[in-house]
């Protein structure tokens, strides 16, 4: 005959064993509200920055439009005025990587409701050729080199995503 262990014996141990699994559930929990948490952060990162670029994207499509329909007498002669700069010197800082400049032109796209205003200003570049070989043509072609632009956009908001957006555009 097979004798049974006393009711005494097995009290500690059944404790044990519960407080052993309720440990390993209160862990998995924990992981498992991390990896939510940062999953919650890395959306919220990604539809802000989705967000500023297409705030940039308009006022960029805005100031290309702004650029092709623009004349020589419409830029300065140096510096900017209203969004339109002259040609950068060589040896200065890029107008958009420079934290003193200040004459971004205000968008007036519509950009999305959440997103910072967008900016956006238009260099005017040195003329170029059109297509490749323009200048070797004999005769030339009256429409082979015509005005250059680059137009840079930002949409820039405290603690948010910043984005900056540059296109070079050839008007004809």
């Amino acid at each position: 005959m097979s004798q049974r262990p006393s009711p005494a014996a097995q009290r500690g141990i059944s404790l044990i064993v519960s407080l052993v699994l309720l440990l390993v559930v209160t862990l998995i929990a924990t992981a498992s509200m991390r990896g939510v948490v940062m999953q919650t952060r890395m959306s919220a990162t990604s539809y802000d920055r989705s967000l500023a670029f297409q705030a940039a994207e308009a006022a960029l499509r805005e100031a290309e439009a702004l650029a092709v329909a623009a004349t020589a007498a419409d830029f300065p002669a140096a510096g900017c005025l209203g969004g339109k700069c002259a040609t950068p010197a060589a040896g200065d800082t890029p107008r958009w990587l420079d934290d003193s400049f200040t004459a971004w032109r205000t968008a007036a796209a519509a950009a999305p409701s959440d997103a910072a205003v967008p900016e956006a200003v238009v260099e005017k570049m040195e003329d170029g050729s059109n297509w490749f070989g323009c200048e070797n043509e004999i005769p030339r072609q009256p429409n082979c080199r015509t005005p250059r632009y680059r137009i840079s956009s930002r949409s820039t908001a405290t603690e948010r995503a910043a984005v900056i957006v540059q296109s070079d555009v050839a008007a004809q």
